[in-house]
Formats: structure tokens, C-alpha cells, sequence
């Protein structure tokens, strides 16, 4: 990765705390989820450990590939990263069984993942007019 646009990523990320996380199925049904969680290791991976909804776990299963988003408003820095996942791991899980919640938490998740991406390409990202070029 170029050392310079990693650290502005690097840098956005611990400002804004929140990036996007678009999956699909393998029919190309696409779902966007957002998490904190973000931790850059070695090289071109990130770690990511969050509570993702069920969707995003699925989707990831069935299609490896992933896009991550991160904007900021007031300067309109931003950018996606594509990836692939190399891993998902189940971290912790939640301890306790609450009868009379069961209906009213069905479909929510019920284990923190933790991902480890491998980014393929960075491109700018802004709500106006911008290239869709990649700088990696």
C-alpha cells in the first residue's frame, strides 16, 4: 500500500470512528452495514471486529469481495476500499438466555466476527463530483 494514502485512511478512520461495509450474495443482492471496529495490521489487511447483522455473515460466506467506505462531511475526504476476506472468526458470543426477549431479538446478532480483509484497490469516495480512479 502507498504509505501515504494508508495514513490519511489511517487517520480519517480514528476520526470518524464509523465506515460502511457493503457485502453482496452470490446472486449480487447487495446489503450495506456500518461498524466501528477497524484495526490496520501488517502490509494490505485490516482486521475488523464488530457485531455485524446476520446479513453481512452470510453474504460474506457466499462472496469474499467487500467494500468499505469512509467519509468525512465537512471536508468531503473520503474513500472505498475493495478487498477480499481472508478470515471470519466468531469472538465473543452472548452469555445469557432471556425468554421473554427471544421474539423481540430474533435476526439480531448474536456474536461479535472478527474479519481480516485483504485491500485490493483504494479510491476516492465524495458526495460530488470526483474520479473513480484508484490510487493503489
Amino acid at each position: 500500500m502507498e504509505p501515504k494514502v494508508w495514513e490519511r485512511i489511517k487517520r480519517l478512520v480514528k476520526k470518524l470512528k464509523v465506515v460502511y461495509v457493503a457485502t453482496s450474495n452470490k446472486q449480487g443482492i447487495p446489503h450495506i452495514a456500518a461498524s466501528e471496529g477497524i484495526s490496520f495490521l501488517d502490509g494490505d489487511r485490516i482486521g475488523f471486529r464488530g457485531w455485524f447483522c446476520l446479513k453481512t455473515v452470510e453474504n460474506l460466506h457466499e462472496n469474499p469481495k467487500i467494500s468499505l467506505a469512509l467519509l468525512d462531511r465537512k471536508t468531503q475526504e473520503g474513500y472505498q476500499l475493495l478487498g477480499e476476506i481472508e478470515g471470519i472468526e466468531k469472538g465473543a458470543i452472548l452469555n445469557g438466555f432471556v425468554p421473554e426477549k427471544e421474539k423481540e431479538w430474533a435476526g439480531y446478532p448474536q456474536a461479535e466476527y472478527q474479519l481480516s480483509i485483504r485491500i485490493e484497490k483504494i479510491s476516492p469516495l465524495t458526495s460530488g463530483p470526483h474520479s473513480d480512479q484508484f490510487l493503489q
